[in-house]
């Protein structure tokens, strides 16, 4: 490949890159998490369980993400957090998509999801390689 071709398409990855961040919408003061129904979903050496995970739109879920593993575990659905409404408290758990989950450990996630097909996986060095994948489906 030419050198000044490799040199504009190194720039063109690099420009995609550094493209905004995905963050989350936050939840309107409205919305009643109170009521919200509690979706379990387990994060275990290199599997999700259940690997797709049925939740309704526009309808408050506490999410519970639950690393029954000893090493650290990510639930990552960017696209998935982008369109769904967060409760403000919980918003900080997500950083670019990502719900970080250590060993062990437990985080809640109340959010109102937006009707779409997502892909989840987790970041960690070949744990995505190894099976740790799934699909989000909210009708």
């Amino acid at each position: 490949m030419p050198k000044i071709t490799l040199l504009a398409l190194t720039a063109l990855l690099a420009g995609c890159a550094s493209s905004h961040p995905i963050e989350p919408q936050l939840a309107a003061a409205s919305v009643n998490f109170g009521s919200a129904a509690e979706e379990r979903v387990e994060l275990a050496n290199f599997d999700f369980t259940p690997r797709e995970l049925r939740l309704r739109a526009g309808r408050p879920y506490d999410l519970v993400l639950v690393n029954v593993g000893t090493g650290g575990h990510d639930f990552s659905a960017p696209q998935f957090f982008a369109a769904a409404q967060v409760r403000p408290d919980d918003a900080a758990l997500i950083a670019e998509g990502e719900v970080d989950v250590p060993g062990g450990a437990t985080r809640h996630v109340h959010l109102v999801p937006a009707a779409g097909r997502y892909d989840l996986t987790c970041t960690h060095t070949g744990h995505a390689l190894l099976g740790m994948t799934g699909k989000i489906v909210v009708e």
